[in-house]
């Protein structure tokens, strides 16, 4: 099911008009797109990063939220929607994307988000190996 399969009285027009413009140029902006050029290092690769990041903390975010916050059935419907549309990048895309998400995992301070970069890939489907880095357990391990 995509965003616009809702029924009318579950899902905001606008919103949903919303996110799919804004995947539209997400999906432009992810180098080997056929519809953008492979960028060199430029405020492109900041964006890129941004985008992903942004990706694995929303996710991130519908993996730990309760019930009341988000309808089950629908953080499980995004995060499969998130899993396919990621499944059907070219290998290009693909192989930049994880690149990208292991140069974020590297560079990140906070525990439990560093620990989701390198999870996300397996989560997602992306990799078969889970990572060897211990889930953390401290305290506000939380988004």
């Amino acid at each position: 099911m995509w965003l616009s399969d809702y029924p009318e009285d579950q899902a905001d027009r606008n919103a949903v008009a919303s996110v799919e413009r804004d995947i539209g140029w997400v999906t432009g902006q992810v180098p080997g797109s056929q519809h953008a050029p492979r960028p060199a290092a430029s405020s492109g690769d900041e964006t890129l990063k941004r985008v992903i990041g942004l990706l694995v903390d929303s996710t991130w975010w519908l993996d730990t939220c309760s019930d009341e916050d988000v309808d089950e059935w629908v953080a499980g419907n995004l995060q499969e929607n998130t899993a396919y549309f990621l499944a059907g990048m070219p290998d290009e895309q693909r192989s930049r994307f994880l690149e990208v998400i292991e140069e974020l995992a590297v560079t990140e301070r906070h525990e439990g988000r560093r620990y989701e970069m390198r999870f996300f890939p397996f989560a997602m489907g992306l990799v078969e190996t889970e990572p060897i880095e211990a889930k953390p357990l401290r305290p506000g391990y939380g988004p």
